[in-house]
């Protein structure tokens, strides 16, 4: 019975979690203000997009999105449209914190 109702919670946390996290080189922001905004803005404006950092000293970018919505490449195609070069740095990692507590759990 334990086995069963674990599967279930299993189950269920993977098919409600779809946030991934990718983080993306960007390339040919000049300024540390104009240029930050102007990603910022552009990342809001696209559905599916939890949270965003960009970091103009690192020239990088890390992206928190549902992947049932959003993905990279549409990402990538939003900055290109304001004139930055933008490249996958990583691959997407899946966040799930029922998957996480689990794996604490029986390590």
């Amino acid at each position: 019975m334990k086995k069963i109702l674990l599967s279930i919670i299993c189950i269920v946390g993977v098919s409600i979690s779809a946030d991934k996290t990718s983080t993306f080189d960007v390339k040919g922001m000049m300024c540390g203000g104009g240029c930050v905004k102007k990603i910022n803005r552009a990342m809001d404006s696209i559905e599916g997009i939890k949270s965003r950092e960009v970091n103009f000293e690192k020239s990088s970018m890390v992206v928190i999105y549902d992947d049932k919505i959003v993905n990279d490449k549409m990402i990538i195609a939003a900055l290109q449209e304001n004139n930055y070069s933008c490249s996958l740095k990583e691959k997407p990692k899946k966040d799930s914190g029922i998957m996480s507590f689990f794996k604490n759990l029986f390590n």
